[in-house]
């Protein structure tokens, strides 16, 4: 990854842009080490990793752990998030796409259960999207509205995709089509394994998120629409997850943060995150997952984010597992 490491020019910026004023946030307990990052996670990125609020973990070779905290200059407000950055050339690391094993099954629950090194929230709930398992199809769009409500299904915007030999990839599989089309193209796929979603955030570099929601929109007509209408949903700030995925075969899990309880922390909308990503990572691919209370990250059993429940780490209906072959 070429960063650009113009951190007086950056902070010179942040302080005209976003003011100065600092929100106390909670510590993370987990001590941190600020290293340089090591290896590439392509294409130009004018933060990131290295440059101001942004510290790195190495979690083993070719995991690492990024952490912003503070004031962002992309939102010009106080964010907390955590990139895991999984280079996977190294052909040591095996994603895994579950479901819970039983009711009540956390992420974190997930790992331990099965080995894995890390996990992540994955899918909105089974009835709004597509989800594939080792070739075995469990959910395909059931339902055309989303939940009790009257709004219309729009949560299969695109899917991450696992073929049997383990290459993953993002792609924009929704554009342009029909519910109906969607479910005859993720059935029809020949992908052993598939969690859609939406919104498709990036696409080839493009950032199609920022423009999801109508730019000319309010922020009182945004929320002047049902909480699961797309405008108000991708509109309004929330704690998020993300996955992207890099033009040399690093993929990114990335979650978040918002603080619900005493707004420490901002959180953002679809706009924001794509511009955030872009700005620190310059992915060239990238999605939205299920977010709010579901946003979660382990690794090594250990959450490294901060759920915004307040009972901590919701139990949700789809996971993605990092499993380190090294450790077997």
């Amino acid at each position: 990854m070429k960063f650009r490491y113009s951190l007086l020019a950056v902070t010179f910026f942040c302080l005209l842009s976003c003011g100065q004023e600092e929100v106390p946030v909670k510590d993370n307990p987990t001590p941190v080490i600020p290293v340089i990052p090591q290896g590439p996670v392509a294409g130009e990125a004018e933060g990131g990793p290295g440059t101001r609020g942004w510290t790195t973990e190495v979690v083993s070779q070719g995991m690492l752990l990024h952490k912003f905290d503070g004031n962002d200059i992309v939102t010009c407000k106080r964010q907390s998030v955590r990139v895991l950055d999984i280079d996977m050339n190294l052909g040591r690391y095996r994603v895994e796409f579950t479901l819970p094993s039983a009711s009540g099954k956390t992420g974190t629950d997930m790992a331990r259960e099965k080995g894995a090194v890390a996990s992540v929230n994955a899918s909105y709930e089974t009835g709004s999207v597509y989800i594939k398992i080792n070739g075995k199809e469990y959910y395909n769009i059931a339902n055309d509205k989303i939940g009790s409500t009257n709004v219309a299904n729009w949560k299969n915007d695109g899917a991450i995709y696992m073929t049997e030999g383990g290459r993953v990839y993002l792609e924009y599989s929704g554009k342009n089509k029909t519910l109906a089309q969607q479910r005859t193209y993720y059935r029809s796929h020949t992908c052993a394994n598939i969690f859609s979603s939406a919104p498709m955030l990036i696409d080839n570099y493009e950032q199609v998120g920022e423009f999801y929601v109508p730019t000319n929109l309010t922020d009182a007509q945004i929320s002047s629409y049902n909480y699961e209408h797309p405008y108000n949903h991708q509109g309004v700030t929330h704690p998020r997850t993300v996955y992207a995925t890099t033009e040399d075969n690093h993929l990114l899990l990335i979650a978040i943060d918002k603080d619900r309880q005493k707004g420490t922390v901002a959180g953002m909308n679809a706009k924001d995150a794509t511009k955030f990503l872009k700005y620190h990572f310059n992915p060239q691919y990238a999605l939205n997952m299920d977010g709010g209370g579901s946003t979660a990250i382990s690794v090594n059993g250990k959450l490294v984010n901060t759920p915004s429940e307040s009972t901590g780490e919701r139990a949700v209906a789809s996971y993605l597992l990092i499993h380190d072959n090294a450790k077997k």
